[in-house]
């Protein structure tokens, strides 16, 4: 499965193995040996790869055909932080985060903790 994802990925983005492989620092052969299912990629290319694609490693290796999730059998029913990665909208957001200023991670941090701290204070008010 790893390979027919990693060759479908590669064509979305309109790469060659020569250029994904200068990407991954790989060289262009071993890529092609991952492609043709005759050699599978270490740990730390799979991460670099679902880096790069920014797709989930469970997709990757075919666990889940939810590119940006995990395989069911791998978290909780319920699990807030699973639904809340799934919302589009959270999704390009935290893309962006990638471009952030230090400054502007700092204001994210404090809007984000003035949240909690209110929300904090409302139960506290009950």
């Amino acid at each position: 499965m790893l390979y027919e994802r990693l060759v479908e990925l590669r064509k979305e983005r309109k790469m060659t193995q020569e250029e994904l492989a200068n990407v991954l620092g790989i060289s262009r052969s071993a890529l092609s040996l991952y492609e043709t299912d005759k050699r599978q990629p270490d740990f730390q290319t799979i991460c670099r790869l679902a880096d790069f694609f920014n797709v989930s490693v469970d997709y990757l290796l075919g666990r889940t055909d939810d590119r940006y999730g995990v395989a069911r059998t791998t978290y909780k029913a319920g699990n807030k932080a699973d639904s809340i990665l799934r919302d589009p909208d959270i999704r390009e957001a935290l893309d962006e985060l990638d471009y952030i200023t230090a400054d502007e991670k700092e204001s994210l941090l404090t809007h984000l903790y003035g949240i909690k701290s209110k929300r904090q204070r409302g139960r506290d008010d009950k």
